[in-house]
């Protein structure tokens, strides 16, 4: 089928419902290099904490066939796209500019200060695009994956905590300038029993998503009164005791810096997948 820019139309959330939402991504993201599946119940709590803001995001049709998704997360003076995509029939025809032009415009009119992304680094087309449209890349983030090989016996054992705690360790702890899905805004949105949290006493702070084939390592955070004392790693060792028999995995979001140095301290490896943060002044 071949679609025409002059033809498009968008409708915000506002006026679609959940399960419309839902669909669109999910149609929108067929064969992505990441494969993603979303219920009406996943979306929602996937984008709950990354603040998207139903008004700035748009379904986008053509001649009333959906051909993509603008999703727009919003903090402050700050936009991000927190998901852009098109349907497999629509891609190659030019559609993405505009889908995304109308995004960079809306911000500038509702005085937002800077919009911001991640794609991954494999993405070229899409990179390609998005420096067209005056992005320029911020920084590299990288994800990890624990060695394949049987965690030992834990050198100190885990507590169960609250993860809004948790995510406020990471606010008062954490890095200065965190990625979009990283930070303590983002964190403190997870909720049992999708996510758990772990401390170990008040030296060191972790959250946990289980998932059927592996466990991901959404972040870890240790208070600088106990940095350089062996915390992070005592807090590595357990995890990996704790999540024994599937991969234990950081997804690709961890930017330059201590994290990745401890990670690979620990033995964890660098994964195939890694996103550069861009991001344009308006």
């Amino acid at each position: 089928m071949t679609f025409s820019a002059d033809r498009l139309t968008s409708r915000t959330l506002l006026e679609c419902s959940a399960a419309e939402q839902a669909a669109a991504m999910n149609r929108s993201f067929e064969q992505y290099i990441v494969p993603l599946r979303f219920d009406v119940a996943s979306f929602q709590r996937r984008f709950r904490g990354e603040h998207l803001d139903a008004e700035a995001s748009r379904l986008w049709y053509c001649d009333g066939e959906l051909v993509g998704v603008v999703y727009i997360a919003r903090r402050g003076w700050t936009s991000r796209v927190a998901a852009m995509g098109l349907v497999v029939e629509a891609r190659g025809q030019g559609l993405g500019r505009p889908m995304l032009q109308a995004a960079v415009e809306e911000a500038r009119q509702r005085g937002d200060r800077r919009i911001m992304l991640e794609v991954f680094t494999a993405n070229e087309p899409a990179i390609r695009l998005y420096q067209r449209l005056g992005f320029g890349i911020t920084r590299t983030l990288s994800g990890f994956g624990a060695p394949a090989t049987s965690a030992a016996a834990p050198t100190a054992v885990l507590a169960a905590a609250d993860p809004a705690e948790v995510a406020r360790q990471i606010g008062r702890h954490g890095d200065d300038v965190l990625p979009w899905m990283l930070t303590a805004e983002t964190l403190a949105a997870t909720t049992a029993p999708y996510v758990q949290a772990w401390r170990l006493g008040e030296q060191a702070y972790a959250l946990v998503r289980p998932e059927a084939d592996k466990t991901v390592l959404l972040s870890l955070v240790v208070p600088p009164a106990h940095r350089r004392q062996g915390w992070g790693t005592r807090l590595v060792r357990a995890l990996e005791a704790r999540y024994a028999g599937k991969p234990l995995l950081m997804p690709c979001l961890l930017p330059p810096g201590a994290g990745q140095a401890l990670l690979q301290r620990c033995g964890w490896v660098p994964t195939a997948l890694a996103l550069y943060e861009m991001e344009r002044a308006l």
